[in-house]
């Protein structure tokens, strides 16, 4: 008996002995293994590049990301191949299996979508803008699809994190209680003053501020402006005041801080809408970035604006995604209306009677606003007025056009409705939609809040 023990006891030592130089080569090779991400804290619209270093020529690996917000957790997932030197750089590799495919530096960020097993129609929302978003990045041996990714029983072969933020450390962010006013103000650093924005979502309600944080990265100074469902402000929609809204463009554009020169106004789906509303009753409104909003007012009357465009919900589309809505006020637009441009008159805003310069951004694939509200809005300018009107249609981008290289949204919860909202848009075609936009909003402010009717130019820390 003890003689079989010491055969055993030999032969484990053999084995060790001959797996010892597999072991340390793998330990070494691993210790060799490095992520290299530039710029090392970048902000969230900055392009990163991603280099895997340390693989074997050829090695099949597989590049997992993921972030949680709040208790929800998003990731994304690539597929490559290292070159002859055991390199993968992402920007310059083509992916070839995950939520994207081919060559996209910024791919990995963009396309990161809910985990399974959460709840239905989870939308990527930065809500603490003071601290980053803390990406995760994993490197797994050989390719997987992003739903096993999710069950890779394996260590990753290398494993870091990237710090995207939202806001500048040095931007200044203050809460704002002002009489009526609420929303947070964000400040760029340097002696200013600077050209300002006011920001304003949808429906979605509340306070959203991870658009003002960037935009005020780029040195603008920006107003997070909620109207409802935040602190003591209406809980309904219906009961927003328009007095609140007008207020909100008084104490901005009067601020020490923003050039004395008007105010421009970024706003999506109902927030863009109200703020085409707010340049035709405002002087100081100087420019308006519209993103898939309605130039009318929909659902309901708000101050002088009564005449409403109501939805036939009859038209709403029901699928196994979610609901497309944006069919449900076309009864007021048929052919033989929209050809009388009187009637179309009456009910769209008349930002032509107004010096404000407007961006349009549209996407044709919106489900929630049809995209063809842009041209009867533009055939409703004279043509000597047609100049201050910009139209940006991306085909195949959908409602919620974001800041570049953020989550694409296609369906969502809505929380007001109750119901999953399809937004529409093609993942790729979308985020480039949303990185050629944001770069057109951000030259389009510049463009129009640092130089006066007069031509002169207005000196800031842009």
């Amino acid at each position: 008996m003890y003689y079989n023990k010491y055969v055993m006891f030999r032969r484990q030592v053999k084995n060790l002995l001959f797996d010892f130089p597999k072991i340390y080569n793998n330990i070494f090779i691993r210790c060799l293994m490095e992520i290299k991400v530039y710029p090392e804290e970048p902000l969230v619209d900055d392009k990163i590049s991603i280099t895997i270093s340390g693989l074997s020529p050829q090695q099949k690996v597989t590049v997992k990301t993921s972030v949680t917000e709040v208790k929800s957790t998003f990731s994304s997932s690539a597929c490559f191949i290292s070159d002859a030197s055991g390199h993968v750089f992402i920007d310059k590799q083509p992916s070839l299996l995950g939520t994207y495919t081919g060559v996209d530096g910024m791919g990995l960020f963009w396309s990161m979508t809910a985990d399974p097993g959460q709840q239905k129609g989870l939308r990527y929302i930065k809500r603490d803008v003071t601290t980053p978003q803390v990406v995760n990045l994993s490197v797994f041996e050989d390719h997987y699809s992003w739903s096993d990714c999710h069950n890779i029983s394996q260590e990753p072969l290398v494993s870091s994190e990237v710090e995207r933020w939202f806001l500048h450390k040095s931007v200044k962010r203050e809460v704002i209680r002002d009489g009526i006013l609420r929303g947070t103000l964000f400040t760029p650093s340097g002696p200013g003053p600077f050209p300002g924005v006011i920001d304003m979502f949808g429906t979605a309600g509340g306070l959203i501020e991870f658009r003002a944080a960037i935009l005020a990265s780029r040195g603008f100074i920006v107003f997070a402006l909620p109207y409802f469902q935040h602190e003591d402000l209406p809980e309904s929609m219906t009961d927003i005041n328009f007095d609140y809204l007008k207020e909100s463009i008084d104490w901005f554009s009067n601020h020490s801080d923003v050039i004395n020169n008007g105010v421009g106004i970024l706003g999506v789906s109902k927030g863009a809408e109200i703020a085409l509303m707010l340049s035709v009753e405002c002087p100081q409104v100087k420019s308006v970035v519209n993103i898939n909003g309605t130039p009318f007012c929909s659902y309901f009357p708000l101050g002088p604006f009564t005449n409403v465009v109501e939805s036939d919900f009859s038209r709403f589309q029901y699928t196994d995604e979610g609901i497309h809505i944006w069919d449900a006020m076309n009864t007021h637009f048929k052919p033989d209306h929209v050809l009388k441009i009187i009637y179309v008159r009456i009910l769209f805003f008349k930002t032509w009677e107004s010096d404000v310069q407007i961006l349009y951004i549209i996407g044709e694939d919106d489900k929630s606003v049809d995209p063809n509200y842009a041209n009867v809005v533009y055939n409703c300018y004279p043509d000597n007025q047609k100049h201050k009107l910009t139209i940006q249609k991306y085909p195949n981008a959908g409602h919620l056009i974001e800041p570049a290289y953020l989550p694409v949204c296609r369906a969502s919860f809505h929380k007001m409705f109750g119901f999953v909202f399809v937004w529409g848009g093609i993942p790729e075609d979308h985020a480039r939609a949303q990185e050629d936009s944001w770069k057109s909003i951000l030259h389009f402010f510049k463009r129009t809040l640092l130089t006066n009717n007069k031509g002169k130019s207005f000196s800031s820390q842009l």
